[in-house]
């Protein structure tokens, strides 16, 4: 049969770098757009070169290099290294230089504050293209895994079980100590019996810094161990809190947490998102996993307009007919009717007057509903913020706007699914939260230039920079 054949390798080519880059080429754009950069401004260090000796690499192609391998999925030096002298377009785009894998990590670490400064940059590129709605904003939060081995995770209860478990085998090796007199045995028992001392130790250290609830990696202290709801359980990593714009799926402000469940964070992230877009007012749209009333309180008194359902709070012993949301207030008298139509008034109130309490004692000691709505001796208790009327009205006006928070999906799981699957980010390579932060701008920077490209193209890029 007649197959397409190929040249022969020994074949000398008489050819440029810029004759095997496509002018659409997603690489071209990488390069006018860092070209376009004031790298010194946005805080990475230029070399001096005027000493003798080796030439330092010049930190726009290594900035050049690691975006072009977060942008493909590319992430550790040592690929990196090998994509500077294997990838035409990466060839291309430094012009032949191939640095070392070791030089390649170094400036990730020495540099790694900057990149945040990167993607604010790149966000003011995209608002220069009028590519940012600033309207309406989606926040979510996704579970990152840490460069951190579960099996150094310790918790008070696993520490309880090691410790146990290291002093059953020091029993042992002690016991064999002394019914051993063979020289080369009982000197390899004393460094498994000193090894087994060094573990009570590093035991004992944990325990003073850990409490009931807490946990600490040994690898990564400042990850934390979290439910990934989904099937897989937990893992050992960071939540990734994110702001994405509306109008073209772009991460408007990012953070890095080590909380474990995204409630209380609602304000903060939206806060912040708001500044970056420099607006007075903005709508956020976040699932119920956010919902707080004092963070709903303080969006509402900050020109932040929240759509975020209310999590169906599930109490023991109490009918589902008779949960406060079945207790009328009447505003006028400031107070509560209950589900049977008797009045709690109110009473007393908590001592930072944040809440206020109403009860009925009279009434609930006689009421024949009392077992389906109550399990206190006292009767039932109602709580108010006095604010609570602000909560009120955001949870009207997200029942009355569901076509409006059916887009939270569709705008905020974008980034996440493209990150994840295209990107491969994954899970992190470099550990502590300062690096992790770090490494995340980098990502998102690559993200945002991904989807300026695939709306604009390199052509038009290339020509408005």
């Amino acid at each position: 049969m007649n197959y397409v054949k190929g040249i022969s390798r020994k074949q000398v080519e008489l050819s440029s770098l810029e004759d095997h880059i496509d002018e659409e080429s997603e690489v071209r754009a990488i390069d006018a757009l860092i070209e376009s950069m004031d790298i010194k401004d946005l805080g990475f260090k230029e070399g001096n070169n005027e000493n003798s000796g080796r030439s330092m690499y010049s930190p726009m192609d290594l900035i050049k290099l690691y975006v072009y391998g977060y942008f493909n999925g590319i992430r550790s030096s040592r690929k990196l290294e090998k994509q500077a002298k294997i990838n035409l377009e990466v060839k291309w785009l430094l012009k032949g230089v191939q640095p070392k894998h070791s030089v390649i990590s170094d400036f990730r670490k020495e540099h790694i504050d900057c990149f945040d400064n990167l993607f604010k940059n790149l966000i003011n590129i995209c608002n220069d293209f009028n590519l940012i709605g600033k309207e309406l904003i989606a926040i979510d939060g996704t579970k990152i895994r840490a460069d951190a081995a579960k099996s150094k995770y310790y918790t008070l209860k696993k520490l309880k079980f090691m410790e146990e478990l290291t002093e059953e085998k020091l029993k042992e090796y002690l016991k064999a100590l002394e019914e051993n007199d063979c020289k080369e045995a009982t000197k390899e028992i004393s460094d498994r019996i000193k090894v087994l001392e060094e573990k009570k130790e590093l035991y004992n250290e944990l325990k003073e810094v850990l409490n009931d609830t807490s946990g600490i990696s040994l690898t990564d202290p400042d990850a934390k161990r979290m439910k990934t709801g989904n099937t897989k359980g937990t893992i050992i990593g960071y939540n990734v809190q994110t702001a994405v714009d509306e109008k073209n799926k772009l991460i408007i402000d990012y953070e890095v947490r080590n909380d474990a469940v995204d409630q209380g964070l609602l304000y903060d992230v939206a806060k912040n998102a708001k500044e970056k877009l420099g607006v007075d007012s903005i709508e956020v749209l976040a699932d119920k996993a956010y919902f707080k009333s004092e963070d709903i309180i303080k969006c509402e008194e900050n020109g932040i307009v929240p759509y975020v359902p209310k999590q169906k709070v599930v109490t023991p012993n109490i009918d589902s007919g008779y949960i406060k949301e079945k207790f009328i207030y009447d505003k006028d008298n400031d107070m509560y009717i209950c589900p049977a139509g008797k009045k709690l008034y109110m009473r007393s109130k908590s001592e930072d007057v944040k809440m206020k309490i109403y009860y009925n004692y009279e009434e609930c000691q006689n009421c024949p509903y009392r077992d389906k709505c109550t399990t206190s001796k006292y009767g039932r208790h109602i709580e108010r913020n006095p604010k609570e009327e602000i909560v009120e009205n955001a949870i009207e006006r997200f029942n009355a706007n569901g076509a409006k928070y059916k887009k939270r999906q569709m705008i905020v799981e974008h980034p996440f699914g493209t990150l994840k699957r295209v990107m491969n980010f994954e899970y992190f390579l470099l550990r502590g939260k300062k690096l992790v932060s770090g490494e995340t701008g980098l990502a998102f920077f690559c993200y945002n230039m991904k989807r300026l490209i695939n709306i604009k193209g390199t052509k038009e890029i290339v020509a408005s920079i």
